[in-house]
């Protein structure tokens, strides 16, 4: 079965660590942090800056829309629709990391990208770095 033909529903008793496992389950060439949201006036996307929070904390610990519907996570939903429920929802900005070779990279300038695209792009570089990283 293609990972790509499953959804991911979070509901709020999830702990951050399981949801981060679930999601690269799903997305084996991507990764979600979690931070807290940015509140007015601060400006920085730089993730070294930006706190992760405790991967055993439940999502509820963060609920800030106590009437939301769970969120569900699909291979059609862009990063930045994926970026907004989280932070309607829980006050939490999701960063997701694309792999790159042996690197992960932010995913920001390509946000309005699917998941799916971004996980086949991701597969595709490492891919094609791998290869060119072979010994002859």
């Amino acid at each position: 079965m293609s990972p790509f033909s499953m959804n991911l529903t979070i509901n709020d008793n999830k702990n951050i660590q399981t949801l981060q496992s679930e999601f690269n389950a799903m997305f084996p060439f991507l990764r979600l942090m979690l931070t807290k949201a940015q509140t007015e006036g601060e400006t920085s996307r730089n993730i070294s800056v930006k706190q992760p929070f405790d991967e055993h904390t439940t999502l509820l610990a963060y609920k800030i829309a106590p009437d939301a519907a769970p969120i569900t996570i699909y291979p059609e939903m862009t990063v930045a629709e994926l970026e907004h429920q989280f932070v309607q929802q829980y006050g939490l900005e999701p960063i997701i990391l694309r792999k790159s070779g042996k690197v992960w990279i932010e995913t920001s300038i390509t946000d309005d990208w699917t998941l799916e695209e971004q996980n086949t792009q991701g597969e595709l570089i490492t891919r094609q770095m791998n290869e060119r990283n072979k010994p002859s």
